[in-house]
């Protein structure tokens, strides 16, 4: 009886693990906006964190929800920084140090200070970050993230219900036989 409720309990999570994956890896694959290289949300973008450089308040494996249509960006706030490059599209995100003119004052790596970028390179605000979500991007965007998270979990629920359809078949002959028996003993002992 204990292996029957572990069997449904291990097979309730890794439904459910599979289950929140399809539906993530759905809605990020549906959302995907080939201009912005990444998930777009009406005019919000999702951008991936990364690297460490933000910590403690940004985290690396963080999902950044940045707004496209921002009126004004103050100082503290987290902006969205675009470079292009032979692999495309370059995300990264900085705290703004100061607005001046016709530059932002960004905060640099920890090899480098504080630097200027052009207005016009800053392409969205962070309106909230998503704790790991950044992360699981990251992953799916990889073959063995993909199987590891999509495929595997999916052949795993299959096999399960293939089984459990087995069973079920071999409990109705089971019980079949059994009342053939029964029915075959109850003929013999009216005939006695």
């Amino acid at each position: 009886m204990k292996k029957k409720k572990i069997f449904k309990v291990l097979y309730m999570c890794i439904s459910a693990i599979f289950i929140a994956s399809a539906i993530i890896t759905t809605v990020m694959i549906l959302s995907f906006d080939m201009q912005y290289a990444c998930p777009k949300f009406g005019n919000h973008i999702l951008v991936s964190v990364n690297d460490s450089e933000l910590s403690p308040k940004i985290l690396k494996g963080s999902a950044l929800l940045s707004d496209l249509k921002y009126d004004k960006v103050e100082k503290g706030d987290y902006v969205i920084i675009t470079t292009k490059s032979m692999a495309g599209i370059q995300y990264s995100a900085r705290r703004l140090e100061s607005v001046e003119d016709e530059y932002y004052l960004v905060s640099g790596t920890e090899g480098r200070g504080p630097f200027y970028v052009n207005k016009s390179s800053v392409m969205a605000v962070s309106k909230m970050q998503i704790y790991g979500l950044g992360g699981y991007i990251n992953m799916m965007r990889t073959r063995n993230g993909f199987l590891l998270l999509v495929i595997i979990p999916l052949v795993i629920v299959i096999i399960i219900q293939v089984i459990r359809m087995l069973l079920l078949i071999q409990e109705k002959k089971l019980k079949e036989q059994y009342a053939n028996v029964t029915a075959d003993e109850t003929v013999n002992k009216e005939e006695m």
